[in-house]
């Protein structure tokens, strides 16, 4: 990146070269990746749990969804939420 001024290239400079390429695809497929987390995530709202098996389940997908590089505070606290309701419910 330093060796090419990454940052001062534009998106068309960045991928003619062979690691921008390969970013460019990586860049690509977390967009999709992202867009079907949210669509996901849509989906699951409407849909009130009706157990604590549920609500462990939507939590878990919630953690998955939050990047823990991102939102480490966030990620965080959900994944420790699905652990003490595992617990607290026997570890079903």
């Amino acid at each position: 990146m330093t060796k090419h001024d990454w940052y001062k290239l534009t998106p068309q400079q960045q991928a003619e070269i062979p690691e921008g390429a390969k970013l460019a695809e990586i860049d690509a497929r977390l967009s999709v990746l992202e867009a079907e987390g949210h669509a996901l995530l849509k989906a699951m709202r409407p849909t009130p749990a009706k157990s604590v098996e549920a609500v462990i389940a939507n939590l878990s997908v919630a953690a998955r969804l939050i990047f823990v590089e991102d939102h480490p505070e966030a990620h965080g606290l959900v994944t420790r939420a699905v652990r003490d309701l595992a617990a607290l419910s026997g570890g079903k």
